[in-house]
């Protein structure tokens, strides 16, 4: 009798390595996989080889190496590796080829990142549902990203025509962008018309207000997770005490229904004496 053919089941925790309850990783990636879809939809409304276009491309290629990794990672955490390679595991990988220019093949492979998208959603859904912190964790994810990647268009946009700046390409604004959102601001790239240097203040401001409340978003679910595991040991306890006692009532009881089947046989012996 032969082994009937695995089935794509996004319950199934062979094929889906984590299946427990989402980490700060699993939201990553969800987020991740949501965004890109919907820098991908941006993409299909510009022109061909515009500089905007040029820089979400550089994110598009970001979002496929971690991608890869988490193709990697899933391999090297699943239970049933061949099975996960025979089921999630081609969708993971082909998602995460980035557009190549020249080969139209990769476009195509964009269309797999919808099933990251239905396993994102379903995870964040999840989140929602039982972690209001994590939640908070996941919403900054996607704001942040987003700021990043919506302010860094927006920049190029503004300065790539202005006299003198030092913006005017997709990479340059992309290395703005992360310059500035970490707050490192090595000065190499600067705007110069007054509307850049303002959204390069919502940038920064955008960046320390994530990290700091990513800080503690991340600090208050290791927390409660210490909290979890603190209770879960002292409910065992008080249910192991309940068990006890529960057992010793019932011994008590049976005792006493014993002594009183005694009684009743003793008085209808003496009876018929």
């Amino acid at each position: 009798m032969t082994e009937p053919h695995p089935t794509l089941s996004i319950d199934d925790p062979a094929n889906v390595p984590e299946s427990h309850i989402p980490s700060v990783y699993d939201l990553f990636i969800s987020v991740a996989a949501v965004i890109s879809i919907s820098m991908l939809i941006w993409q299909w409304t510009l022109p061909d080889k515009s500089e905007v276009g040029e820089l979400l491309l550089i994110f598009d290629w970001a979002f496929c190496l971690m991608f890869f990794l988490d193709f990697l990672r899933n391999i090297v955490i699943a239970k049933r590796k061949l099975r996960y390679l025979y089921t999630w595991g081609p969708f993971d990988l082909i998602s995460s080829i980035p557009v190549i220019y020249g080969l139209r093949a990769t476009r195509l492979a964009r269309v797999f990142r919808i099933v990251r998208l239905v396993r994102g959603i379903r995870i964040l859904v999840q989140v929602w549902s039982r972690d209001r912190a994590a939640s908070v964790v996941a919403l900054m994810m996607a704001s942040g990203i987003a700021t990043i990647i919506g302010v860094s268009s927006a920049v190029l946009h503004v300065e790539r025509d202005a006299p003198g700046s030092s913006i005017k390409t997709g990479a340059e604004a992309a290395w703005w962008g992360v310059v500035t959102v970490s707050t490192v601001g090595y000065g190499d790239l600067v705007p110069i018309t007054k509307s850049g240097r303002i959204l390069a203040v919502v940038l920064m401001v955008v960046g320390i207000g994530l990290f700091a409340t990513f800080a503690g978003a991340i600090a208050n679910i290791f927390m409660r997770q210490v909290q979890r595991s603190t209770n879960t040991d002292s409910i065992e306890d008080r249910l192991i005490r309940m068990e006890r006692h529960q057992l010793e009532a019932q011994r008590a009881l049976h005792r006493h229904l014993v002594r009183l089947e005694q009684r009743e046989q003793a008085k209808v012996s003496d009876c018929d004496d």
